[in-house]
């Protein structure tokens, strides 16, 4: 018996060292589960990231081509990186922006339709000017009736404009002198309402005859006709509130005359001041060049 003792105690001591610490085969478990999780994890940040939002890409491309004057040319977008990696489909479109591409001429067909419209706007627009500058034409013709001074104004619609021919004798201006007679600035007043309701601007034209000035304080005709128009034009500007920047003031001596200057009334009607409403639509309606 006591031979068979100490073989059992050792039976005992092997088998408590084999199972006191339980068993060991599943431990690998625990690693695994943690790759697959943050597999799983890095899968989910790689398909968000992916994932293009098309409304606020073409909402970002449209913005910036109107910062550059372009129009938009966007090539379509792929699935992502979940989809085989592709990020463009080449089959679906191409960029059509290429700057050596060369652009398609306009046909002559396309020329000959689109040049007759626009000259038809053109005659419209310069049409309804016109009809403008004769209604104006009326509207001062009345005002000077109603003041008994229509015989001292002549007016005609040329390429240049709507021009307002006033006489200088007896009306704006004694002879060889450039101060305003008190009628003539009743004509000024009749005129100018009518002129301050136009956009267009305004050239105020001195015009004189042939005939040489001797003595006095103009050294020619020159001067004598620059400053007619000019005083005609301080005028309006000051007393009767049309807008200088749009008023010019010019001499011409007499290089322009309406008459040839071979009797004395021819002479009188070259003696003028012109104040002209300028256009430059009246070309297209009326032949002939300014």
């Amino acid at each position: 018996m006591s031979t068979s003792r100490p073989s059992r105690r050792r039976r005992r001591s092997r088998q408590h060292a084999e199972g006191g610490h339980g068993p060991s085969h599943e431990r690998w478990l625990l690693t695994y589960t943690d790759m697959v999780t943050l597999l799983m994890v890095l899968f989910i940040v790689l398909f968000a990231i992916s994932v293009v939002d098309k409304k606020k890409f073409a909402e970002l491309a449209d913005g910036l081509a109107h910062q550059f004057g372009s129009t938009p040319k966007v090539l379509p977008a792929g699935t992502g990186v979940m989809d085989g990696g592709k990020t463009a489909n080449h089959d679906q479109g191409q960029l059509t922006n290429n700057p050596d591409q060369p652009i398609a001429p306009i046909s002559d067909a396309e020329q000959s339709h689109a040049q007759p419209s626009a000259q038809a706007s053109a005659s419209a627009a310069a049409n309804a000017e016109r009809e403008t500058f004769l209604d104006a034409e009326r509207r001062i013709e009345a005002a000077l009736q109603a003041k008994g001074l229509a015989d001292s104004v002549k007016f005609r619609v040329e390429t240049r404009g709507l021009i307002v021919s006033i006489v200088t004798d007896q009306v704006l201006f004694d002879t060889g002198k450039a101060d305003l007679r008190p009628i003539g600035r009743q004509v000024l007043d009749a005129i100018a309402p009518v002129l301050r309701g136009l956009p267009n601007d305004i050239s105020v034209e001195g015009h004189t005859d042939n005939v040489p000035i001797t003595g006095g304080p103009f050294a020619s005709n020159w001067e004598l006709s620059a400053i007619r128009a000019t005083t005609v034009l301080r005028y309006l500007v000051s007393n009767d509130g049309l807008p200088e920047e749009r008023m010019s003031a010019t001499g011409y001596a007499d290089t322009r005359p309406l008459v040839p200057n071979d009797t004395p009334e021819h002479r009188q009607q070259n003696r003028r001041v012109d104040i002209v409403v300028l256009s430059t639509l009246l070309t297209q309606a009326i032949g002939g060049s300014p």
